[in-house]
C-alpha cells in the first residue's frame, strides 16, 4: 500500500498535502498513472505513527540529557488522545503539542505512581516525576498552550492529592484535554460571531 502511494507521487503532479488529505479520507480513484485503494483506517494509522515518531522525537530533543529519562509509552497509552486530536479540526504542529503534553503528563504520573516504600529506584521515579511535571510546564509554555495548563491545573493537582492519600486511581487525561478542546471551540465561535 504504501509503495502504491509513493508511486503515486512519483507519477503525478498533485502536492504531497492534497495526496495525504486523499490518503487519510478515504479516497478510493486514480491519481496520474498509478492508482491506489486506500482503507481510511489503514490511513489515520500511518497519520498517527507518524504523529507519534514526531512527538516523541520533539519531547526527547527538548528533554535535559542530564535527566537521564527515556520516553517510553505504550501505543494503547497514546491511543487514548489520537482520536480526540482527530474530533477537532487542529493543525499538525498543534496536535503535536497537545499530544506532547499527554505523554509527558501520563508518564510524569506513571514515575509517581512507581513510588513505593523499600523500591530499589524510590528516589529515582520521585525525581523523574518531578522533573516531567516542571518539563510539561516548560513544554507547554514553549508551545504556547498556557490556556490548557491553566484548564488542567485543577485536574493535576486533585490527582496529586488523591494520590498523596494513597488513591492511585488513573485520570482519563484524554477526556479532560477534550473538554478543554471543546470549551476553546465554543468561545472561539462566541469571538467569531462577535466580530
Amino acid at each position: 500500500m504504501f509503495f502504491q502511494l509513493n508511486m503515486c507521487i512519483l507519477q503525478s503532479n498533485v502536492s504531497t498535502d492534497t495526496l495525504l488529505y486523499l490518503f487519510t479520507s478515504g479516497f478510493v480513484g486514480m491519481i496520474g498513472n498509478g492508482s491506489f485503494q486506500q482503507n481510511r483506517q489503514e490511513g489515520e494509522i500511518l497519520v498517527n505513527n507518524q504523529l507519534a515518531q514526531e512527538t516523541f522525537r520533539l519531547l526527547q530533543a527538548d528533554m535535559s540529557p542530564i535527566a537521564g529519562i527515556q520516553l517510553h509509552l505504550s501505543p494503547v497509552e497514546c491511543e487514548q488522545l489520537l482520536p480526540v486530536l482527530e474530533r477537532h479540526d487542529l493543525e499538525y504542529s498543534r496536535k503535536v503539542h497537545l499530544l506532547g503534553i499527554y505523554i509527558i503528563l501520563t508518564l510524569a504520573a506513571k514515575r509517581h505512581m512507581e513510588c513505593v516504600p523499600h523500591h530499589p529506584d524510590l528516589t529515582r521515579n520521585i525525581l523523574d516525576g518531578d522533573y516531567l511535571y516542571s518539563f510539561y510546564l516548560q513544554f507547554a509554555v514553549k508551545t504556547r498552550e498556557l490556556d490548557l495548563v491553566a484548564y488542567l491545573a485543577p485536574s493535576i493537582k486533585k490527582m496529586q492529592i488523591r494520590r498523596a492519600n494513597g488513591n492511585f486511581a488513573e485520570e482519563n487525561l484524554a477526556v479532560i484535554m477534550e473538554e478543554f478542546l471543546v470549551r476553546e471551540q465554543r468561545q472561539q465561535g462566541r469571538t467569531s460571531k462577535a466580530i
